[in-house]
């Protein structure tokens, strides 16, 4: 193991209790499989760290707006602690997740290691993740982890009447920091954001969230959409970029649970990541929602762990 690689640290979320379709935990072992095939020895070289979901929990949640919060909670807990300590030794993190609810759990780690920072972070997905359990229509608790480490609730645009235990969880997602959002909204930009429901743009549009439609990415190409992110968030002390695969255009990524149509094509998905991980200020990359139950060929995975390898050797090579 070299210098460099001893810098990093790799945390793996074996967990899918916030999802729509369950299959996601299995990402991780599909990304294994696909590096054993391709002989390379990507695994072996990094140092890794796991967080289970040992809940056993097969049967249906007890609460409604907030499904399997009580599940949720310790995950996400156990992963702020866990990035908190791998901060704290000043290593970059990158963060293999299952569902992508697990991501509350990197931004609330990155404000407990950095209290006093600013942090950035560039959302890259089909959804926009900003839902909570008063605005929700499903409940699945991986379509709110923004809001849960922005500490929103979006009363303004309430559906649901929650229990006492839902509120309670809820409060406890949002606050494992402080009394205060461990993310600004302010400080969150989109990409490739085009599946969200009404409740979701009136946050986006009460923010200013910057939202890179795939269409703007297309047309301004790679380095002038990674130009301009970093310029808004210039201000950050440390920036973290989240990836869902869902971001992809499902003609190429089709192994994710929730698809959407019109996506980042697979090409464009690499050079993004590739390059914001170049930045300095990147201190956590993240990839989620990887579910190899929907894969329609055994070269799926692969395609998916391209870009882990890649975007970790530009990483080492920038570092």
């Amino acid at each position: 193991m070299t210098d460099l690689m001893r810098n990093i640290r790799i945390v793996e979320v074996y967990s899918d209790i916030a999802g729509y379709k369950k299959g996601a935990s299995l990402g991780i072992e599909a990304l294994k499989a696909s590096s054993k095939e391709l002989n390379t020895d990507y695994f072996e070289k990094l140092q890794l760290e796991s967080i289970e979901d040992d809940s056993n929990n097969g049967g249906e949640s007890q609460f409604l707006h907030a499904k399997y919060a009580d599940v949720i909670e310790p995950i996400i807990s156990k992963l702020a602690h866990k990035v908190k300590d791998i901060r704290n030794e000043n290593k970059f993190l990158i963060v293999l997740a299952g569902d992508h609810s697990s991501c509350a759990g990197t931004m609330h780690g990155l404000k407990m290691a950095h209290p006093n920072s600013e942090i950035g972070v560039v959302y890259i997905d089909a959804h926009a993740d900003i839902h909570s359990p008063y605005t929700s229509g499903s409940g699945n608790m991986h379509g709110m982890p923004l809001a849960m480490a922005c500490a929103i609730d979006n009363l303004e645009c309430q559906r649901n009447e929650l229990s006492e235990k839902e509120k309670e969880y809820w409060e406890k997602l949002k606050f494992m920091v402080s009394d205060e959002p461990s993310i600004k909204p302010e400080n969150v930009v989109f990409c490739a954001v085009r599946d969200y429901q009404e409740e979701e743009m009136a946050l986006i549009k009460k923010y200013k969230i910057p939202l890179y439609s795939v269409a703007e990415i297309t047309q301004k190409g790679i380095s002038s959409t990674v130009e301009e992110i970093f310029k808004k968030l210039e201000y950050c002390d440390h920036i973290y970029v989240s990836f869902d695969v869902d971001s992809v255009d499902p003609l190429y990524v089709p192994g994710t649970g929730t698809p959407a149509v019109n996506g980042l094509s697979y090409e464009q998905a690499m050079q993004l990541n590739i390059e914001l991980i170049k930045n300095e200020k990147v201190c956590c990359w993240e990839m989620a929602e990887i579910n190899p139950l929907y894969n329609t060929s055994k070269d799926d995975s692969t395609r998916v762990f391209k870009i882990l390898e890649k975007v970790t050797q530009s990483l080492l090579n920038n570092y």
